[in-house]
């Protein structure tokens, strides 16, 4: 077990009568307060994290120890933070006595006791999972086989995996309301459904004019081309995304940390509990689907020799996915979807506000709509 720093400011023992100067720790201090105490959890060995949470707190120290943790101050921060997750890390205050009487007797019936014991025997953790791994967890979890994964051949077939992918992210939001993104992802899925089903009427009734109307085929080419593009995005989100929340759900927030690819700094916020930081490390995630995975395929759509059509139709058409919320060209004014800029204007502006301002029932009522309803935007009433 490697040593590491977990800083963690020491809690207020200067009121508690009978301790030695060297029992009253190094004082109060509010330096971040409220940020050390979820970093350091999601450093701490998963032994640890195990007997924390199981309430073996001796054991926790022990293992510590074993470690090369001597600090008793910081040994007894961590037991007392584990007790009070409602305190999020922050140190105790002047006149909280109870709390203050409640660490000293940490100190001097855990950490010293466990300063003195013998080390405990320690298994090294696993390493962390490779990214693949995590990728196949996550399909087998949506129930996507990926050798059937084609988008090449279109809606028509690749339907039920089209709808698996957003059962999955439902799925996750439901087992975990924190999980924003996921919660977003299956509500913005209600348009890519729609935008799909759109191309696919255009695909089936222009394919029967081949041969009798000049542009038929070309609106056939159109339709695929652009049903192809939308299919091949939904999987590039998936493999970037589904494997981070499925790491998270299933193994922690330590796996994503110790995993290279990761926004560790994202997965902290999410892991914290704080609704800032829960919305700021969503926000994280939504940015970085949003400016890195999706807009090469934006750039596949204007690429299109279409003389514009398509992204300006787009453009005209394309509505919240979230009640309340306003189309994009009422935010952005002669603005192009598929321009990252322009397209996140719309969500950071309005979408994004829209969609944390919902209840956390109205919320949940959303996410679990089915996917053809959000597409005909046929909310339930709420």
């Amino acid at each position: 077990m490697a040593d590491r720093s977990f800083p963690l400011t020491s809690p207020f023992a200067a009121d508690i009568p009978g301790l030695s100067d060297g029992d009253r720790g190094t004082g109060f201090s509010v330096e971040r307060e409220l940020e050390d105490w979820a970093d350091t959890v999601a450093r701490l060995p998963s032994l640890v994290r195990v007997a924390l949470k199981s309430g073996n707190t001796t054991l926790a120290v022990r293992l510590l120890v074993s470690g090369g943790r001597r600090d008793d101050n910081w040994l007894t921060d961590v037991v007392f933070h584990a007790r009070h997750p409602e305190l999020r890390g922050r140190a105790i205050r002047s006149g909280e006595r109870a709390l203050s009487r409640e660490w000293a007797t940490i100190r001097m019936t855990i950490v010293r006791p466990a300063l003195q014991a013998p080390p405990v025997a320690v298994t090294p953790a696993p390493p962390p999972r490779p990214v693949s791994e995590w990728r196949r967890l996550a399909l087998a979890a949506a129930g996507i086989v990926p050798a059937e994964w084609k988008p090449d051949d279109g809606f028509e077939r690749q339907r039920p995996i089209v709808e698996r992918v957003y059962a999955y992210y439902a799925g996750l939001f439901n087992r975990d309301e924190n999980l924003l993104w996921a919660g977003m992802a299956k509500l913005a899925g209600g348009a890519v459904y729609h935008g799909l089903m759109v191309a696919q009427q255009q695909f089936d009734t222009a394919k029967w004019g081949i041969g009798q109307d000049p542009g038929a085929g070309l609106i056939v080419n159109y339709a695929h081309g652009l049903q192809v593009v939308l299919l091949d995005t939904q999987r590039a989100i998936f493999e970037d995304l589904a494997w981070q929340h499925q790491a998270f759900a299933q193994a922690g927030v330590a796996e994503l940390v110790a995993t290279a690819g990761a926004p560790a700094g994202a997965w902290r916020d999410i892991a914290s509990g704080d609704p800032g930081r829960v919305r700021r490390g969503n926000r994280e995630l939504l940015l970085r689907e949003q400016k890195t995975v999706v807009a090469p395929f934006y750039g596949r759509i204007r690429d299109l020799k279409d003389f514009d059509l398509i992204p300006d139709r787009m453009s005209r058409e394309a509505l919240s996915p979230v009640p309340g919320g306003k189309p994009f060209r009422e935010v952005v004014p002669d603005g192009d979807l598929t321009v990252f800029e322009h397209r996140w204007k719309w969500i950071e502006t309005d979408m994004l506000p829209a969609y944390e301002g919902l209840a956390p029932q109205r919320r949940r009522q959303l996410v679990n709509t089915p996917l053809a309803d959000l597409a005909a935007r046929r909310w339930p009433p709420g």
